[in-house]
């Protein structure tokens, strides 16, 4: 036995990143869930968990308990079937990236349903980079998306969003991995 020290380094970080799915996931070819309808935001969201754990997973480092959580929301018809465990994320990170298009210039309801259900949380001390997927969106970012994500985020600091306009991982890497790195510095 390998004895590994887990006690916790200031260069540690807790980030959990929510994004939003058009269909859900399915298992690929490959036998490994793969989204059943790609999007600009499960893009998003690979990108960032592919940086993010070669950020704060180097192979030089050793020890250490940063922490990264990939949550999808996914929703049928009939409402939200699947979203964050907000409990969890608000007790375990510091660090939120939420990954969605908007509707009409608003954070979507099923995205607010899954920020907000069993709620209300208070995000004090976390701070929140909002990514917005401009390929499937409606509307312009504006006041009342910030509105939004501050009612549904209360009392989290809030970044300015990052607008992407990308729809593939190849497009959107350069845009959203700059401002990953400035949250976990």
């Amino acid at each position: 036995m390998q004895l590994v020290d887990s006690m916790p380094t200031p260069d540690d970080r807790h980030v959990c990143v929510i994004w939003l799915s058009r269909a859900g996931l399915v298992i690929g070819a490959d036998g490994q869930p793969v989204e059943a309808e790609p999007s600009p935001a499960s893009a998003a969201a690979q990108v960032a968990e592919k940086h993010l754990s070669t950020r704060l997973f180097p192979p030089e480092r050793r020890g250490g308990r940063s922490r990264i959580q990939i949550n999808e929301i996914q929703s049928l018809r009939h409402g939200l079937v699947a979203g964050p465990d907000m409990k969890g994320v608000v007790a375990h990170h510091e660090s939120v990236v939420p990954i969605t298009p908007m509707a009409d210039g608003r954070l979507p309801d099923i995205v607010t349903e899954a920020l907000t259900k069993f709620g209300p949380y208070d995000l004090a001390g976390i701070t929140v980079m909002p990514v917005v997927t401009l390929a499937d969106s409606t509307g312009e970012v504006g006041d009342a998306l910030l509105a939004d994500l501050r009612a549904a985020l209360t009392g989290a600091e809030l970044l300015e969003p990052l607008v992407l306009l990308g729809e593939t991982p190849k497009e959107i890497e350069p845009h959203l991995t700059p401002r990953l790195d400035e949250l976990v510095r």
